[in-house]
């Protein structure tokens, strides 16, 4: 049976792509170095085009430049595609498919693709052709048997080879209608490996795709399946720039032509490298290769090739053909929220040691608490652990933060590969983040309440028990947000985790427990009592379950004291008892008086600068924080770019 040509199945539609006098330059201390030095070239739809070098000669810095995709730097010359100068829509038009294989580790390969597919496809795409397409892709890189699989992380996952192609088919499913770029397809794959990759690219330029991509030292049966060569040197200056031909037949020619004749039986992609001077072998010739190539016919047969282009472009496009696409991203922002959340989701679902951990800790935390302090009595010693028992949950925030933080950086490592294809926005991935953590957020809430509060005998009145629920709640997002928030604006998860010691010491011991606020040192009380989160926090629990908490001194508790000869205890400690609160046991007997400093909770936290009447503003002012770690979060991840270029 003779086999399907998958590349037939392929619609695409690619587009000229030349670059003229391309020169970049970046700041260095003490001036600016050239990396890229008057550049030329072309791409042609349905072409392979490999760009090659020694290291240090400007190979992915051209491809990055050629792709739009440097973030600093000066950048002059002319990048034209289809005869009209590169715009906003051209990097979500482009395939970039980068040396190293970063992907979502949960999601299978079909997703993937898809994932691609719905976002960088126009809307105007109906969901069932993006599918049929993506199968295309699954089918044209030979990828049906783990179609389904999970790609995993690179020790734990799919292999090297099949993690290359998944790179290349995200890119691929996006459709691009521009040109494909990739960065060392083919590197660190064995020859094999490597050998089907090239094939996979040239099965697709057959389907009309315009290819250009950097490659390192191949062999002889790799080389030749390239249609067209840029040979850089040092300096980022071109040395040659034309066909490969069988044998690398055209390349040969012309290096023996200035003296660089090819032995027999040796790879000619080596042997160019060590002619030019960058391989082991001494340098042949004297007169500069870029200045060969300068003075060459082959140079002025690709300028005359890359005006043709530019003429055929123009004359074949109009201007105002392509307005409808000039925009960022091609999907709608509610599309992109729509479509990254369900990933983001199913994302943690399949992430059961993540979400679980932090349930168990709750979980382990509000038992563990609820059990020392098992059914508290309405004396004076349970105020003091009633207050106990409600800062333990000043302890989350730090759980909390130690687990999200990695998370999140880690996530960011996969949006920014998949922000430099314009696949989604900085907002859109902030604003999934923080909306995955709400439901396990709750879950793990509920887990804490139920297992703390009634166990611990606190209040059992509906306004009291949901406050607690409703500010434990609160805080839980706190936590969650600041966590995101500190981790978008620090580089690496070390930085990030810097903060965290440093903000939960200050937060628990100024929050107006440990050091009540009458004993605070002046400079702490004036103002860093009063931006401290977890304050409020305190503030609000205390006085939640202390107001109106009946207080009934254990026998131990009681002050004994005895009254003079003749009076009552209430007549003689009645002026004391108003003015100071309490309550006397035995108000009529005439002697060995039981007196209780407390009469009910209000008494009790009346000196640590709490009220009940503040319970509503005291969480009104955790939303705001909630509310502000969520701003800096989108913010950040907005606006800061770690992944400089």
């Amino acid at each position: 049976m003779k086999e399907k040509d998958s590349s037939q199945q392929l619609d695409v539609e690619s587009k000229p792509f030349t670059w003229e006098k391309l020169c970049y330059e970046v700041p260095v201390k003490g001036g600016k170095r050239q990396l890229l030095d008057e550049v030329y070239g072309y791409c042609r739809p349905g072409t392979l085009t490999a760009l090659m070098g020694a290291s240090g000669a400007g190979k992915t810095t051209l491809l990055d430049v050629l792709a739009d995709r440097k973030s600093i730097g000066v950048i002059s010359g002319d990048r034209l595609i289809d005869g009209k100068k590169i715009g906003i829509e051209f990097q979500r038009g482009c395939g970039y498919a980068e040396q190293q294989d970063i992907h979502e580790g949960t999601a299978t390969v079909r997703e993937a693709l898809r994932f691609s597919a719905y976002l960088r496809q126009p809307p105007s795409v109906p969901k069932s052709d993006k599918d049929a397409y993506v199968e295309d892709i699954i089918e044209l890189l030979e990828m049906q048997d783990i179609a389904d699989a999970m790609i995993g992380i690179p020790e734990f996952g799919l292999g090297i080879g099949d993690r290359k192609r998944v790179t290349i088919g995200v890119e691929l499913a996006a459709r691009p209608d521009l040109l494909l770029f990739l960065d060392e397809p083919t590197s660190g794959l064995d020859g094999q490996t490597a050998y089907n990759v090239v094939r996979f690219l040239k099965k697709l330029a057959a389907s009309g795709q315009a290819i250009l991509c950097t490659i390192h030292q191949p062999n002889a049966l790799l080389f030749e399946q390239f249609d067209r060569l840029l040979l850089l040197e040092r300096g980022g200056k071109t040395v040659y720039f034309g066909d490969v031909g069988p044998n690398a037949e055209h390349i040969v020619k012309y290096f023996a032509d200035r003296g660089a004749k090819c032995p027999d039986k040796v790879n000619m992609a080596e042997y160019m490298l060590d002619a030019i001077g960058a391989g082991s072998q001494k340098r042949v010739g004297n007169k500069p290769w870029s200045q060969l190539y300068k003075e060459s016919d082959l140079f002025k047969q690709n300028l005359a090739e890359i005006e043709k282009i530019k003429q055929e472009s123009g004359s074949s496009s109009p201007e105002g053909s392509q307005q409808a696409k000039k925009t960022e991203y091609a999907t709608s922002f509610p599309f992109q929220v729509k479509t990254v959340l369900h990933r983001s989701l199913l994302s943690t679902w399949r992430q059961p040691d993540y979400q679980f951990t932090r349930l168990f800790q709750h979980a382990a935390i509000a038992l563990i608490t609820g059990l020392c302090f098992l059914n508290l009595s309405n004396s004076v010693a349970s105020l003091q652990y009633r207050i106990f028992g409600i800062f333990m949950a000043t302890v989350l925030p730090a759980i909390i933060l130690a687990q999200i933080e990695p998370f999140f950086i880690m996530s960011r490592s996969v949006f920014i590969r998949e922000d430099s294809s314009k696949m989604y926005s900085g907002t859109v991935f902030a604003i999934t983040q923080l909306i995955q953590e709400i439901p396990f957020g709750i879950v793990s809430v509920v887990v804490y309440f139920l297992l703390f509060y009634y166990p611990s005998g606190f209040q059992g009145g509906s306004d009291r028990a949901g406050y607690f629920f409703a500010m434990l709640l609160v805080t839980e997002l706190f936590a969650v947000t600041l966590g995101q928030a500190l981790a978008a604006i620090s580089p690496s998860i070390y930085i990030a985790s810097l903060f965290n010691p440093f903000m939960i010491v200050i937060m628990s011991l100024l929050c107006g427990v440990t050091i009540p606020y009458p004993n605070m040192p002046h400079f702490f009380k004036s103002w860093l009592y009063w931006v401290n989160p977890l304050t409020y926090l305190v503030s609000g629990l205390v006085t939640n379950e202390m107001h109106n908490l009946p207080v009934r001194c254990s026998p131990q508790e009681f002050a004994v004291f005895q009254p003079p000869t003749g009076q009552t205890c209430r007549a003689w400690a009645a002026t004391f008892v108003n003015a100071f609160g309490g309550y006397l046991q035995n108000p009529d007997a005439t002697a060995d008086c039981h007196y209780c400093q407390y009469t009910d909770g209000d008494q009790f936290y009346s000196t640590f600068n709490m009220k009940f009447s503040q319970r509503g503003r005291n969480i009104g002012i955790m939303i705001a924080y909630v509310a502000f770690n969520a701003i800096v979060t989108i913010l950040a991840s907005r606006f800061i770019k770690y992944a400089n270029r």
